[in-house]
């Protein structure tokens, strides 16, 4: 049975236990924990032992600067195209407002950049171990690490073939570990949808749903297979969309934006033939650079917020700000994953000012749904830009659709 079956009939079956059963209380919430930790518990060290070979098979073969710059320029195009979908579709539907009432809570902040630059560099080398919700410094250390075995090929040899089987060895884990997820992923979505069925009233909130399953199918009925398309010089672009099904099911219910990484590392390379040299580079790269699917559900949140409290509609200087704001929220959120578009929108919030500086209590009740729809695009997304790289660089190899997993 293909994986992506599996997760399928794991979270119908989950969705309907969470519909027609009382069940819920803290210990389900307890194990929906577990299994959001249970499927990307292996990132980190899948990660730490694959960079530094792909980096020094990369340098070898001159492809490291290209790869790392190919990755670079598509993550920043896709982030700017979400950025201005989600911006352009709230301002067309610029009726769309959320009735005001006396909404109340918090949200955790998304880290300062001074925090990051802090992360990024730690004091003591084995505090990237820990580094578990901030992927750039275990990037940076496979980087160093990759490039020194390229500049010490006798002495690092030993230490090479050590990383390369450790490497082989996380992704067997990894590999297990997903073939068991379909039963906690059962809990898992009768959790999620039980904690959706807790939302008092959704009514309020039913244009803003409309206008995101708008813009989500624009994504991926015309952007998605039309870059493709292009890139790709003619392929059919449902081929790669298929193949990233079982990611956007974990994506969804996981509602993090680390959880679906093992998977999706899994489909790119069994189904689609994405060498580990340039997957191993290109998608860290592409997580830490930002989370477009995010940034679209941020953008059109944000604005509709805007609308709610006045009618007089945003100018040219306020959709600026706004274009150059929601892709640093972003940016700032890669290094809390389990922070989605209402995080997001708090910190716009609060930038914008202007007396708006609690408007996202708006949409703080669906931030649970908001962000699961964010998490799915930002999978389909990074999908894409990690095969779009390796076509790039001649790094994927053709399987047929019945050989994917």
């Amino acid at each position: 049975m293909k994986l992506w079956i599996k997760y399928l009939i794991a979270s119908v079956l989950g969705l309907a236990i969470g519909l027609f059963t009382p069940i819920g209380g803290p210990l389900l919430d307890t194990l929906s924990t577990v299994a959001v930790n249970m499927v990307r518990v292996m990132l980190v060290p899948l990660l730490l032992f694959s960079i530094p070979v792909a980096v020094h098979e990369l340098h070898g073969d001159r492809k490291l600067l290209r790869t790392l710059t190919r990755t670079t320029i598509y993550s920043l195009l896709a982030l700017l195209i979400f950025t201005l979908l989600g911006s352009g579709g709230a301002i067309l539907f610029s009726t769309t407002r959320i009735p005001l009432g006396n909404e109340s809570g918090s949200l955790p902040e998304l880290p300062t950049i001074a925090r990051l630059l802090e992360t990024a560099f730690p004091a003591n080398i084995f505090g990237v171990i820990a580094s578990s919700d901030y992927l750039l410094p275990v990037l940076l250390l496979g980087l160093v690490l990759g490039l020194a075995f390229s500049s010490e090929k006798n002495a690092a040899k030993p230490v090479l073939q050590l990383s390369d089987s450790l490497s082989r060895l996380s992704w067997q884990i990894n590999s297990f570990i997903l073939e068991l997820f379909p039963l906690p992923l059962v809990l898992l979505s009768a959790a999620r949808i039980g904690s959706i069925k807790a939302i008092p009233d959704l009514t309020p909130y039913a244009r803003l749903f409309s206008l995101l399953g708008i813009e989500v199918a624009i994504a991926l009925i015309v952007l998605l297979p039309l870059v493709i398309f292009i890139a790709t010089k003619g392929k059919n672009p449902l081929r790669i969309l298929y193949a990233l099904i079982a990611p956007a099911i974990t994506a969804v219910f996981t509602a993090n934006y680390y959880a679906p990484a093992g998977i999706l590392a899994r489909h790119l390379k069994e189904s689609l033939g994405v060498r580990r040299r340039v997957g191993s580079v290109a998608l860290p790269l592409a997580m830490m650079i930002g989370r477009p699917g995010t940034a679209l559900v941020s953008a059109s949140s944000f604005i509709i917020i805007l609308n709610s409290y006045s009618s007089l509609g945003l100018g040219p200087n306020a959709f600026l700000w706004i274009l150059g704001m929601v892709p640093l929220s972003v940016l700032l959120s890669t290094a809390a994953p389990a922070a989605g578009p209402a995080a997001c929108t708090a910190f716009l919030c609060a930038s914008y000012g202007k007396g708006f500086e609690s408007g996202y209590l708006l949409i703080l009740p669906i931030a649970l749904p908001l962000q699961a729809i964010a998490t799915f695009l930002d999978v389909l997304i990074l999908g894409t830009v990690t095969y779009l790289t390796a076509v790039g660089e001649h790094e994927a190899m053709h399987k047929e659709v019945r050989h994917y997993i």
